[in-house]
Order: C-alpha cells, then structure tokens, then sequence
C-alpha cells in the first residue's frame, strides 16, 4: 500500500536522509513529495552546519519564513512539516550546541524534555509502523527486541550525552510515555529523578542506557524489564 503525504513527512521528520526502497518510491511518485523531500534535506543541512560551526547564512531567515501565515511563506515546506523544522531547530541548534555545558545525565533529560517532548508525545499514533522503528534502530547500530518495537507510537534521531540516540513513544498500561535511549550514557540502574512534574527511570543496558519518562502516576515497572531485555542486544559502536 503506498505511503500517504502525512506519513511521508513523519518519515522525513525521522530520517530525512533515508533511502529505504518504500520512502524512496514515495518520494517519486509526485512533486509534491520531491519537493517536501528537497526541503527536509535542505533544511537538515542546515542544521547540521549550525550545530558544527554556528548559523549558516539563510538559517534565520528559513526559520522566520516557516513562522509566518501560510499566504506570506515563500517555500514550499508544507505548515506540519515546517512545524517539525522548527522544532528540530530548537532543539539541536540551541540544546546541542549547549551540550558541554549539562552537568548530568538529569540535566540533559530536563532540558531536551523542555524543548520537545509534549510535542514528540503528540505525534504518536497506535498504528506506527514497527518497520520504521527498526530502521532508526539500525541507523544507531542498535538491536530492538519486537516486544519493545511493537508498542513505539513514534520514534525519532535526537542528540543524546555523547552522540545520537532515539526518542520513542512507547504504550504502556497507563498511556504513553518516552523513552530516551542513550548509546554512549551510563547511568545508575532504577534512580529515579523529578523535573517538571514529571519522573524519568534510568535503565542501565549492556551498551549505554534509557530513560523513562512519564508522570509520577504512571507505573513503569513492567517497561523497565522490557526496555532493559529488549536493547540489551544493543551494537553500539564504540
């Protein structure tokens, strides 16, 4: 069955670089997508130069452009799309440029949880595909075990204390809640940490970690087995 606009776009928000052979016929198939596909790659750029060697020339601009009504916006990125621009450029052009400066494991959960994640909780469907999961999985040189990857509602690259890791929506008893999984990060096994009325449970795992985050109400003990059995197969590089 062929990839719709709306899934397309959550795809490009995950990996606007990918290449799978499913997303690379979307792609194809109109220039509506070409065109939403040359934008994500343009704008990744983007990004990726700021957070290297500060603003590139055009950035700010691109970003006052995708905050303007939809009769004054030039470019051709459609509003959710934009949207999702935006976000990425909060959080890796402001919370990872300041990497240096966290103190903590906490301090990094609170602040990336700031920046995005009600918005990464508003994205998750019941229905996302468990092929996506696997492939940001594999793009972290990572394992996932399915009874993990078939409750994720939505799962994307984020920055993480040391390098790239993946923030999931993950169904549980109580609702949704995230998950952040950290290749390079070591934390102590079951602490508990508070911050915004919220509660994050680390998990240690064989290579890196992954924190739980959700209100104090929601009980993760189950998860936490199940976070800790399905990534422990976990290939991180060093």
């Amino acid at each position: 069955m062929p990839i719709n606009f709306s899934e397309f776009k959550k795809l490009l928000g995950a990996d606007p670089w990918s290449r799978d052979p499913e997303t690379a016929r979307a792609r194809n198939s109109t220039p509506e997508f070409e065109a939403a596909a040359e934008d994500a790659e343009s704008f990744e750029r983007k990004l990726q130069g700021a957070v290297l060697v500060g603003p590139p020339p055009g950035l700010l601009d691109d970003i006052k452009n995708i905050s303007q009504p939809t009769s004054q916006r030039k470019s051709r990125v459609p509003l959710a799309l934009a949207a999702g621009f935006l976000l990425a450029a909060g959080v890796i052009g402001t919370v990872w440029q300041q990497s240096h400066q966290w103190e903590s494991v906490e301090a990094y959960l609170a602040d990336h949880y700031a920046y995005d994640g009600g918005a990464v909780l508003a994205q998750a469907v019941p229905e996302f595909a468990e092929k996506d999961v696997l492939q940001i999985m594999a793009g972290l040189d990572a394992g996932i075990e399915r009874q993990l990857s078939r409750r994720i509602q939505f799962i994307k690259y984020c920055p993480t204390p040391g390098g790239r890791g993946a923030h999931m929506v993950v169904s549980t008893e109580d609702g949704p809640v995230t998950v952040i999984f950290m290749p390079k990060a070591q934390v102590a096994d079951d602490e508990v940490v508070a911050f915004d009325q919220l509660q994050a449970v680390f998990v240690s795992l064989k290579n890196g970690s992954a924190a739980i985050i959700g209100k104090p109400s929601q009980n993760v003990d189950r998860l936490k087995t199940v976070v800790r059995e399905s990534l422990k197969t976990a290939l991180v590089s060093a």
